[in-house]
Order: C-alpha cells, then sequence, then structure tokens
C-alpha cells in the first residue's frame, strides 16, 4: 500500500490548486445534477443509491489507506466516518428501503445540510488539504458527489421544502449531533490507539474538549467559551440549510407560476 503514496507540499488554502479543483468540481456536479434531475424519480432514486455505495468504496479506500500509509498500521480517531459530510453516504445507501416520510426526510435533510457541508468545505478545504495528493483528490471528489447528491434532489423537486418538512430535516440533524458528541465524549475516554494525527474524535466540530477550527465559531469559543461556541455553530448550519430549502422553495414556486 505505501508504494501508493503520492507525497508532495501540502496545497496551500485559496492557493491555485484549491480554486482549480474546487472550480472544476462544482461544475462537473453542476451539470452531472441537471442531467439527472431529467430521469425519473425512480431512476433518481436508483443514481442516489449508487452514489451511496460509491462513497463508501472510496472511504474504505481512505480507511486503509490511512490506516496503513499515513499511520503506519494505527487507527486515528479523528478519521471515523462520522462527520455531516460523512452521513448521505449512509442515507443514499438506505434511500431504496426508508419509505414515505422517512425518505422524504433524508431527501430533504441532503438537500439542505449537505449542500452547506460540500459548499463549505469548496470555499475553506482546510481538512482536505493534505501532503498526500490522493487524500487531497478524495476529499474534493467526496464533496462533488455531495453536491451532485443535493443539486439532484434540489433540481428535481424531491425534497420536501415546506416548513414542516424542513423541522423533519433539523429534528434528524440534532439527532446526529447528539450521536457524534457521544462518539466525541467515549472516544476521549478511550486511549487514543496512535501517536499519530490528533488522535482524538471531533464529529460534527462538537467536541466539548477540543477547539474549533472553524473561523467564526473559533472566534467566539475564544471570548465565550466552548459550548457557547458549539451552540453557535449548530445554529449557524441550521440557518444555512435552512437558507438553502427557501431559495429552491422560492425558485419552484416562481416556476410554478410561471407556467
Amino acid at each position: 500500500m505505501s508504494r501508493i503514496a503520492w507525497i508532495i507540499e501540502k496545497p496551500e488554502l485559496f492557493g491555485e490548486l484549491h480554486i482549480f479543483l474546487a472550480t472544476l468540481y462544482i461544475c462537473f456536479a453542476v451539470f452531472l445534477a441537471r442531467l439527472a434531475a431529467r430521469l425519473s424519480y425512480d431512476d433518481r432514486i436508483k443514481i442516489l443509491s449508487a452514489s451511496g455505495w460509491i462513497l463508501l468504496a472510496s472511504e474504505v479506500f481512505k480507511q486503509i489507506y490511512i490506516y496503513k500509509v499515513v499511520n503506519g498500521g494505527f487507527y486515528d480517531y479523528w478519521f471515523i466516518p462520522f462527520q455531516l459530510c460523512s452521513v448521505p453516504m449512509y442515507l443514499c445507501i438506505l434511500l431504496p428501503v426508508l419509505k414515505g416520510k422517512y425518505r422524504e426526510t433524508a431527501l430533504t435533510f441532503m438537500l439542505g445540510y449537505t449542500f452547506i457541508s460540500a459548499v463549505a468545505t469548496f470555499i475553506y478545504p482546510e481538512d482536505i488539504l493534505r501532503p498526500h495528493m490522493l487524500l487531497t483528490i478524495h476529499g474534493f471528489d467526496w464533496h462533488a458527489i455531495l453536491l451532485f447528491i443535493s443539486l439532484t434532489i434540489g433540481f428535481s423537486g424531491m425534497a420536501d421544502l415546506s416548513l414542516k418538512g424542513f423541522k423533519s430535516a433539523t429534528y434528524l440533524f440534532l439527532i446526529l449531533c447528539v450521536v457524534a458528541i457521544v462518539i466525541n465524549v467515549v472516544t476521549e475516554k478511550v486511549p487514543p490507539l496512535c501517536s499519530c494525527g490528533r488522535g482524538y474524535a471531533n464529529m460534527f466540530y462538537l467536541s466539548p474538549y477540543h477547539s474549533s477550527n472553524q473561523p467564526i465559531v473559533s472566534a467566539v469559543e475564544a471570548s465565550l467559551g466552548r459550548v457557547p461556541a458549539m451552540l453557535l455553530y449548530i445554529a449557524v448550519v441550521i440557518a444555512a440549510a435552512g437558507l438553502v430549502n427557501y431559495i429552491f422553495y422560492s425558485i419552484t414556486t416562481r416556476f410554478r407560476k410561471s407556467v
């Protein structure tokens, strides 16, 4: 496995490579989402489900690569696959077996919350710009697929854009936040498996023990403390997801009026 390691100088944040890859992947995701949105509902579900399986295969590669190549046979809790940008992998795989309001809630969640996790990472990809080029490419690939998933749902009107629909998606988000915090607390109590990397979990960036690397949230934390910063982060994510849903709702409403 170590033979495939491609070591480079860590790409610069807002540098040429960051801007080039972000622009390329965003354009590609939008183009593919427009094509997918023209398909039938059942075909779109199949494509979204296939996207989940692609993400899973990609995640397995990433886990093995980090374990074998980056950390030399030790596991780093930081890479537990339960970030906000990991959730669509599980939801897309489950879509074919989810029915009724459960599927609708999953789709609505992936419209708003997945969209902002993808776009935010393209804008500020600090955690995916790595000296291992394969991991950097993996990070951009991953978030391009997330953007494709979100836009496919948005362009084709698969989400419940009502206030009730957004509330259901937000309840799911809050449940996931609780699970993420539990993971963070539990792994903090368990001795790290390696001295490499960070050696602790910070799922959803909601660890009670470690500072956030999010620009605005870190400033709030410095003045008010960790818990207020965590609450602010959750509120900002909800507000941003709500804005995305509202934008798609407004576009959809205007389109229907013009027809």
